[in-house]
C-alpha cells in the first residue's frame, strides 16, 4: 500500500490539473453549448434516443435530414463514458463531465509515455511536457467551437507509450493494447484523430527500424495499426460503406487550393494567446478553430531546442528513440504547414486512402506538438538535463516548469469559457417511452441560435432542415406520411421505432409499391419484400396483388456482419498470440 501512494497522488494532481483547465465548463452545469455543440450533443442525444427509449441498437437516425445513418456516421460516437454518466445527470453536464475525463486520461498517458517509455527522471518536467501537450490550444479550441470528434486526440499519447513498450519488452502485448487504443478513437467518433495515430506509428516504426537496421519496429507498427483496425471493424467497416457509397452527400464547400499556413499563420498557431478574438488573414482557408494551438513562446524554444540536441546526440545508447521522435516532429510539422507544395506531406497524402478524406491539414498540429514534445523529454533526459546534481539547479527547474505549465493552462483554459451558455433543456430521456409515431419540424432553421436539433431530439421531434455535413442524398419528404403507397394497396397502423418501422398493408387488385418515407441507404430490408430504390426515390417494395399482411422495414448497417466477422477474426488471433510465448519477437 505504501507504493501505492505516489501513484494515486499523481493520478490526483493530474485529475486536479484537467479540472483546473476543464472548469469554466461547469459555471453553467447544465446550460448547452454554442456554435457546433448543438450538432454534437445531437449525436449523443440520437444514439441515447435509440438505446434508452426503444431498446435498440444505434444503427439509424430517423431524428434529421429526412433520415441519415447513426453507426456509420463517422463523427458519431458509439462508445462512450457519456451514456453511462446520462443515467445520474442531463446529457450537457455528462458531456462536460466527458471532456474532464478525457483530459485526465491525456495528462496520464503523456505521464506513462515520458516517465516510463522515455525515462525522463524529474516529475517537474513531466508534468510541464505532459501539461504542454495536453493543455495545448488546439483540443480546446476545436471543444470551443463543439466538435466533441477531438476527444481522441488524448488518446494518442497511449498509442505511442504502447508501441514504445512493445519495443521495450520485445513482446507484441504492447502493440496490442495500441491497437486497443487506436480502436476506442473510432469507436468514439474519432476518425479525424485516425490518421494521426496510424501515421505516428508508422512513421516511428520506419524511422526505429532504419536507425536500428532491424524488422522489429516495423513488426510492433505493423501489428498496433492492423490490430486498431480490426478490433474496430464493426464501426470502421460501416464508416468505409458509407463514405465510398453512391447515396453518400458530402455537403462542405470545397475550401479552394492550395490550403496552406503561411510563416504569419504559423506564428499566431502557436505563439500569440489571443486565439479567441483573431482577424481572419489573407490565406486562411477555414474557421481559426482549424488552425490555433497556441503554446507560447517559451515551449517553442524548447521544442526547438529538444529538436537540435536531439539531432546532435548521435552517440547516446537510444538514439534511435530520440531520432525517429525527431523525425516524426519535423514531419508533421510540415505536414501541418499544407499544400505548400506537389510534394509536401499534405499534398501526397491527398492519394492515400483514409487520409485523403481528412482534407484539413493543419490539424496535424496536434500530432506534432505531441511528438515534438515527446522528443524534448528524450532529449531533457540523454543530456541529464532532467537531474542535475545541484540542489539549488533542481529547485529552479522545478519552479520554471510549474510556472510553465500554470501559465498554458491558465491561457488556454479561456478557451472554453462561455462555451455552455445557453438555456438548459428540461426534457430528459424516457426509458422504453419513445413515441410511436414520428413528428418532423418542416420549419425551423438548423443555423439558428438555441440548439435547434438537440432541442426538436429531445422534444420527439425529426428535424427536416437540418445541418450535417455527412449525410445521405434525399429522397424523403417533410409532408408524406412515413408509409406511403403508390397504387392500389392500403397502408394502416404504422408504428415507429428507429430502426424498425412496422405496418399493415392491404393488397389491391394489382401490383402496388409501398415507400418509406426516409432516405435509401444500403441496409434496409423488408418483410413485404425485396427493398429497392428507383432513381431519386425513398426505399419501398412491391407489394403482390392481394398481399395482405404485417409487415416491417428493418435497418441494418451494411457492412456491420462484415466487421463483426473481422473483430472475432481479430480476437481469436489476438489470443493465439498471448499464450506462452508467441507474443514474444526477437
Amino acid at each position: 500500500m505504501r507504493n501505492a501512494w505516489p501513484r494515486l497522488a499523481l493520478v490526483a494532481l493530474y485529475g486536479a490539473a484537467g479540472y483546473a483547465f476543464c472548469s469554466p465548463l461547469f459555471a453553467q452545469p447544465t446550460a448547452l453549448g454554442v456554435f457546433d455543440w448543438d450538432q454534437h450533443l445531437f449525436y449523443y442525444g440520437a444514439v441515447l434516443k435509440n438505446v434508452v427509449e426503444y431498446g435498440q441498437m444505434p444503427f439509424w437516425n430517423p431524428w434529421y435530414c429526412g433520415g441519415n445513418v447513426l453507426w456509420q456516421n463517422p463523427q458519431v460516437a458509439v462508445l462512450s463514458p457519456v451514456y453511462s454518466l446520462t443515467a445520474i445527470m442531463p446529457l450537457a453536464l455528462a458531456m462536460k463531465v466527458n471532456i474532464l475525463l478525457h483530459y485526465w486520461i491525456g495528462f496520464i498517458g503523456m505521464h506513462l509515455l515520458l516517465a516510463r517509455a522515455i525515462g525522463l527522471r524529474s516529475r517537474a518536467m513531466v508534468f510541464f511536457l505532459a501539461t504542454l501537450f495536453t493543455a495545448s490550444g488546439a483540443p480546446a479550441i476545436h471543444f470551443m467551437a463543439g466538435h466533441s470528434v477531438f476527444l481522441p486526440a488524448f488518446y494518442l499519447p497511449w498509442v505511442l507509450y504502447f508501441f514504445f513498450r512493445s519495443l521495450a519488452t520485445r513482446t507484441l502485448r504492447g502493440a496490442l493494447l495500441g491497437g486497443v487504443a487506436i480502436a476506442l478513437m473510432v469507436y468514439n467518433g474519432g476518425t479525424h484523430i485516425l490518421p494521426m495515430a496510424i501515421a505516428a506509428v508508422a512513421m516511428l516504426a520506419s524511422a526505429s527500424a532504419a536507425i536500428l537496421r532491424q524488422w522489429r519496429p516495423l513488426v510492433v507498427g505493423v501489428v498496433c495499426c492492423a490490430a486498431g483496425l480490426a478490433y474496430s471493424a464493426p464501426k470502421l467497416i460501416p464508416v468505409v460503406a458509407f463514405v465510398a457509397g453512391e447515396q453518400f452527400w458530402d455537403t462542405r464547400p470545397d475550401t479552394g487550393h492550395p490550403d496552406r499556413t503561411t510563416i504569419e499563420m504559423a506564428k499566431g498557431i502557436y505563439l500569440d494567446s489571443s486565439q479567441k478574438t483573431r482577424q481572419r488573414l489573407p490565406d486562411q482557408r477555414h474557421g481559426w478553430h482549424e488552425y490555433g494551438n497556441y503554446i507560447g513562446p517559451f515551449a517553442a524554444i524548447l521544442i526547438v531546442a529538444g529538436l537540435g540536441l536531439t539531432f546532435a546526440a548521435r552517440r547516446m545508447p537510444d538514439y534511435w528513440l530520440g531520432l525517429s521522435l525527431a523525425v516524426a516532429s519535423v514531419v508533421f510539422f510540415v505536414w501541418s504547414l499544407g499544400e505548400f507544395s506537389s510534394l509536401a506531406p499534405a499534398s501526397l497524402a491527398t492519394h492515400l486512402p483514409l487520409f485523403s478524406s481528412f482534407r484539413i491539414p493543419s490539424r496535424y498540429s496536434i500530432a506534432f506538438v505531441l511528438c515534438a514534445t515527446t522528443t524534448v523529454g528524450w532529449a531533457a533526459r540523454a543530456r541529464n538535463l532532467d537531474a542535475p546534481q545541484s540542489r539549488t539547479a533542481q529547485v529552479a527547474i522545478a519552479v520554471i516548469c510549474l510556472a510553465a505549465a500554470a501559465h498554458l493552462i491558465a491561457r488556454n483554459r479561456g478557451l472554453l469559457e462561455d462555451v455552455f451558455s445557453l438555456p438548459p433543456l428540461a426534457a430528459t430521456f424516457k426509458p422504453m417511452g419513445g413515441p410511436a409515431q414520428l413528428t418532423t419540424d418542416a420549419e425551423s432553421n438548423a443555423y439558428a441560435g438555441g440548439s435547434p436539433m438537440f432541442t426538436a431530439l429531445m422534444n420527439d421531434r425529426s428535424f427536416y432542415y437540418c445541418y450535417e455535413s455527412l449525410q445521405l442524398k434525399h429522397s424523403a419528404n417533410a409532408s408524406d406520411p412515413l408509409v406511403i403507397s403508390e397504387g392500389s394497396a392500403r397502408i394502416t397502423d404504422t408504428t415507429f421505432s428507429p430502426n424498425r418501422i412496422q405496418f399493415t398493408a392491404f393488397g389491391g387488385t394489382e401490383p402496388a409499391r409501398v415507400s418509406l418515407n426516409q432516405n435509401y441507404a444500403p441496409g434496409w430490408t423488408s418483410t413485404a419484400g425485396p427493398v429497392t430504390q428507383p432513381p431519386e426515390r425513398m426505399p419501398g417494395v412491391t407489394l403482390a396483388p392481394g398481399q395482405t399482411g404485417r409487415f416491417a422495414f428493418v435497418f441494418v448497417p451494411e457492412g456491420l456482419w462484415a466487421g463483426v466477422g473481422m473483430l472475432a477474426a481479430a480476437l481469436a488471433a489476438t489470443a493465439w498470440l498471448v499464450r506462452g510465448r508467441r507474443h514474444q519477437i526477437s
